[in-house]
């Protein structure tokens, strides 16, 4: 019996081996290559086509990959033709109507893929014509970043035969590509023309400027086939404007509000509380307490950010508050328009334990102002001492504040100013004539500071101890030829502006440069306002050109730097280091 069951249970593993080796395949390579097509019908190139359905026949199964984002028709049309793929074949069905005479062109991208492995057929496009016979003109360029010369992908390009200033922002574009990871385009099939050249993030998919979009364009118009050699560069920029509006409201702390705007306002915001009747109508007022005259309001540096300090013990409880904030903001066309808006500070707390409570209370009752300061040891020389309050600032004594200078074991008192470094106090600034290469304490008494809440706080001391000019480098950037109207920046290795100054016939003189690598840059500033100034469309003003030094700057403590910039050596699009540039995708 024991031998028939073990007689039984091999002949199972058997089949179960056997089994194991029928099932599909093991392995093998990868298969890299894409689909193959075979042919079409119409076939590629026809003339006197009158259908509107293409289909396209590979060598293997296949599938489409984001049709919407890859397909580019020339000339585009109000709707996009529908693709789909059965097996071996691609079909395609024209929703809108194809008009008399013209050559089409139908960019695929990558957007066919083999089935199993979704190995694209990179670049494959499908041309006809409905007339007599096929346009094969073609014109190249390149589009970059107008203020980093950082090349652009997925921006489309287009031409137009109509060659007023009203085409680009009312009519599609009558030919269209797309530029691929160089910022490099081609737009194919033109016939024999005068053309304008423009770019644009065509964000609304319409194959027009809309507001909003960056844009680019070429200055003069474009002779094909005379111009089909040059090659346009275009350098995509924003123009100034931007859509101001309130972009959200947040109530991160039971005492503080924050309203963030998308851009910098032309004017302050205008709030105020709303009364419960005004919410509700069914509610009384006769137990509601305006707390307007207990907030404080801070407007951050650039405007964009507005934070409300709540000192009224009843609204800082309140779970709900309604604020009536009126403010300008930009409309469909970028006009401003004051707009009034009711807003909801709504606090949720958060859920703790009976413990956790009782703990937080216990912080609460202990709490002191929370201080910080730039005090260190290696202090710059070129900085300023400065002490920020995580809370706004109701009372000073400067009589309780003390600033020494140590030497050795002695302290000896050092002048100071104080004044506050913004629009509600938070951030105080010491304007005292700090030495090069000395040691400092900055004391503060207890109880020096008082925030609105009537926190303060123990006795602090922070030492700092200044740089010498040995612990920097120099740098002379003199350009040949001179150009009065230049000015030359600065940049490390993140392409970020560090020092700008204006050009002059002695040279730029960039003091306190710490030892490290650096990069230059410099801009026409051909309005004279002191800052790179962007393109406007409305003007036809293209973006300040910039020019990149082809290398960069190695700077060492103690040492002295100078930099004779032939900028006329070096062909401008080629002159950026190769390891500040990166390819800049559109944003979607």
């Amino acid at each position: 019996m024991r031998l028939k069951v073990c007689n039984i249970i091999l002949l199972a593993l058997v089949m179960a081996s056997c089994a194991n080796r029928g099932i599909g395949p093991q392995g093998g390579p990868r298969d890299s290559i894409p689909p193959r097509p075979l042919k079409a019908v119409p076939e590629l190139g026809a003339l006197n086509f009158k259908g509107n359905r293409i289909e396209v026949t590979f060598d293997e199964y296949i599938q489409l990959n984001n049709v919407a984002s890859n397909l580019l028709m020339s000339p585009p049309q109000q709707n996009p033709p529908d693709v789909r793929a059965r097996g071996k074949r691609m079909i395609i069905n024209f929703v809108d109507s194809l008009h008399d005479s013209t050559t089409y062109t139908l960019d695929f991208g990558d957007a066919v893929c083999d089935f199993r492995e979704r190995v694209p057929l990179h670049g494959y496009s499908f041309y006809f014509s409905t007339g007599e016979e096929i346009d094969t003109l073609e014109y190249r360029g390149r589009v970059y970043d107008a203020e980093s010369l950082n090349p652009m992908q997925g921006i489309l390009v287009g031409i137009h035969r109509d060659l007023s200033d009203t085409a680009f922002t009312s009519h599609p574009f009558l030919r269209i590509a797309k530029t691929d990871s160089a910022g490099y385009f081609r737009i194919g099939n033109i016939h024999p023309g005068k053309y304008r050249l423009y770019a644009v993030d065509d964000f609304g998919r319409d194959y027009r400027l809309t507001p909003g979009e960056s844009l680019a364009f070429a200055p003069e118009p474009l002779t094909i086939p005379a111009d089909s050699d040059q090659i346009s560069n275009l350098f995509l920029f924003k123009e100034k404007q931007q859509k101001l509006y309130l972009q959200k409201s947040s109530r991160d702390e039971r005492h503080r509000v924050t309203f963030l705007f998308s851009a910098p306002p032309d004017s302050a915001l205008v709030w105020r509380v709303l009364r419960p009747s005004e919410i509700d109508s069914t509610v009384s007022d006769s137990a509601w307490k305006d707390p307007s005259p207990y907030i404080y309001t801070k407007y951050s540096p650039r405007l964009d950010t507005v934070t409300l300090w709540f000192t009224d013990s009843a609204a800082i409880r309140c779970d709900s508050l309604f604020f009536e904030a009126r403010y300008r903001r930009t409309d469909s066309v970028f006009n401003l328009e004051w707009y009034t808006d009711t807003i909801r500070a709504f606090w949720r707390a958060p859920r703790l334990s009976a413990r956790a409570i009782e703990q937080q209370a216990r912080i609460n009752r202990n709490r002191r102002l929370d201080l910080r300061s730039n005090a260190r040891k290696d202090f710059e020389i070129y900085d300023t001492l400065q002490i920020f309050s995580a809370t706004p600032l109701s009372h000073i004594a400067l009589d309780s504040i003390h600033l020494f200078l140590r030497e050795d074991t002695l302290l000896k008192p050092v002048p100071f100013t104080l004044a506050s470094h913004d629009s509600l106090t938070q951030e105080l600034v010491f304007l005292a004539d700090l030495q090069p290469g000395m040691n400092y304490e900055l004391l503060l008494d207890s109880g020096a500071l008082h925030d609105v809440y009537g926190t303060t706080h123990i006795k602090g001391t922070y030492g700092l101890l200044v740089k010498t000019p040995e612990d920097y480098s120099t740098l002379r950037v003199k350009l040949l030829p001179f150009v009065s109207n230049a000015r030359i920046q600065v940049l490390n290795n993140k392409d970020q502006v560090l020092r700008e100054l204006p050009a002059t016939e002695e040279g730029a003189f960039f003091e306190h440069l710490k030892p490290d690598t650096y990069y230059l840059r410099m801009y026409i500033d051909e309005n004279g306002d002191g800052q790179w100034t962007t393109g406007e469309w409305s003007s036809r003003r293209q973006p300040e050109p910039i020019i990149y030094f082809p290398g960069k700057v190695q700077t060492k403590s103690n040492w002295d730097f100078e930099e004779e910039w032939d900028y006329t050596s070096t062909e401008p699009m080629s002159a950026k280091p190769s390891e500040l540039i990166k390819v800049i995708l559109k944003k979607k």
